[in-house]
């Protein structure tokens, strides 16, 4: 029970003002060539069985001292799936890696879904 309940506090804490939600937000149906532009190549990509490009932009930096932080996103549903994405880092010497892999799922040249991955403070910034 304590488990669920942490998991509940977690994800909600997600949800609230400040948190992933607004930066994968801020790319829905940004195109291939704006996203390139801010964020540069991806690390890799892939085509589906179903034609839509799915790129993955990767991006580490060093973490304060004793930082804690919890990072969550949901893509758009458009081809009838949601993505869904957790990372939970917790810190406490200095200068600890901090990574934030964020995979976009382009339909017809536009953000359909996306699924980030890291800690909410450092992939904040990369919202458009």
């Amino acid at each position: 029970m304590k488990f669920a309940t942490l998991i509940f506090a977690l994800l909600a804490g997600c949800a609230a003002p400040g948190g992933i939600g607004e930066a994968t937000g801020s790319w829905d149906g940004a195109t291939y060539d704006e996203v390139v532009l801010r964020w540069g190549a991806p690390a890799r990509s892939t085509k589906l069985t179903d034609g839509r490009d799915v790129y993955t932009w990767v991006s580490e930096s060093a973490g304060s001292r004793g930082s804690s932080a919890v990072g969550f996103g949901i893509g758009g549903g458009g081809g009838g799936g949601i993505g869904i994405g957790t990372g939970i880092m917790f810190g406490s010497g200095g200068g600890e890696a901090v990574r934030c892999e964020r995979t976009l799922i382009f339909k017809a040249g536009r953000v359909d879904e996306q699924n980030w991955q890291g800690p909410a403070e450092y992939c904040r910034t990369f919202a458009r």
